[in-house]
């Protein structure tokens, strides 16, 4: 009878393991699964991953190299593979200079497959590149790096050292420095022939641009709203990078933002919340004009749950909260 019991306890166990899978929705599972992985537990990443693939037609270029990184720290080069060639392939990835750079894929670059991928996708590049201006490329592909490298270090180096402490202090002195040198570069391009088209600096480079000015001041920030808007209007930049810079600069302004891009982190509970927002009730249907999922998808990273109304009445205090900061810091 013992045995019997269980028996039918593992299977129970079992079928409750592939339901929950099966209950989750793509963005849940590809959220957890990512979260497994930054933890260091690549199988059970693996299998949020996998299950997530199931339910998702066509899987996202992003995910399916996520997962093959994930693959690739995990020790199976076969299947990490398997999902490079297979955006490389049938969508034309073409992010030569991320694929070499990308230190979670190292464990490949001693397989004989390494070589034919990095010449697949140099290949794409260069087709994607035909039009491009490369000098003008190859200067905001060093600024897109160059912002990127280090901000992609802040949360492991602020767990490591702690958010307070002298070497988060050094190390953000490292980023302001490295913005500075783009922003004067990204200046430059600007004044010189305005915001460049997409067809001649790409994706990439249309981000580049954009990273620089939404890092920079509220001056500067000020002075380059009108290329924004432009580069906007002729489709040189999606609405949805419009919406952060937009809602960043209504903060700095003093005003309430309006598509809830923007969270700040408390310094006494540590838990990320969203700065103060205008109209919280309708705030979904705004980023949904924006190209922008709804803001309980986009909290989904931090594990918090959006209420609006709940928020509505906590609103005041989070605006007299970011008063005193803006007082302590002027």
């Amino acid at each position: 009878m013992k045995i019997i019991v269980f028996l039918l306890t593992i299977k129970l166990l079992l079928i409750t393991d592939a339901n929950y899978a099966q209950q989750q929705n793509y963005t849940d599972l590809i959220r957890n699964g990512w979260g497994f992985c930054l933890k260091k537990e690549y199988t059970k990443a693996i299998k949020l991953y996998e299950a997530a693939f199931k339910l998702e037609k066509p899987i996202p270029i992003a995910d399916r190299y996520n997962l093959s990184c994930i693959y690739a720290l995990s020790g199976n080069s076969d299947k990490a593979f398997y999902q490079l060639f297979n955006i490389s392939s049938d969508s034309h990835w073409d992010d030569y200079t991320h694929l070499i750079n990308d230190t979670d894929l190292h464990s490949l670059h001693g397989d004989s497959r390494w070589e034919d991928l990095k010449l697949l996708v140099l290949e794409n590049k260069k087709n994607t590149e035909k039009h491009f201006d490369k000098a003008l490329v190859s200067i905001l592909d060093t600024i897109y790096y160059d912002d990127q490298s280090t901000r992609s270090k802040i949360r492991s180096m602020e767990k490591k050292f702690g958010r307070n402490s002298k070497e988060m202090d050094q190390f953000w002195q490292t980023i302001l420095q490295k913005d500075s040198i783009n922003l004067t570069k990204v200046r430059a391009i600007l004044e010189e022939r305005g915001w460049p088209s997409k067809k001649t600096i790409g994706k990439r480079g249309t981000s580049a641009i954009f990273l620089v000015l939404q890092h920079a001041n509220l001056e500067v920030q000020e002075k380059y709203l009108v290329f924004i808007k432009e580069a906007v209007a002729n489709n040189d930049l999606p609405k949805r990078q419009y919406a952060m810079f937009y809602d960043r600069l209504l903060l700095r302004r003093g005003q309430r933002q309006i598509y809830g891009t923007q969270l700040a982190r408390s310094s006494k509970s540590n838990k990320p919340y969203v700065l103060p927002l205008e109209d919280p009730l309708n705030v979904d249907k705004r980023r949904l004009e924006m190209g922008l999922n709804s803001m309980q998808e986009n909290l989904n990273r931090w594990n918090l749950i959006w209420e609006a109304k709940t928020y509505l009445k906590e609103l005041p205090q989070i605006e007299a909260r970011e008063r005193e900061l803006r007082r302590q810091k002027s």
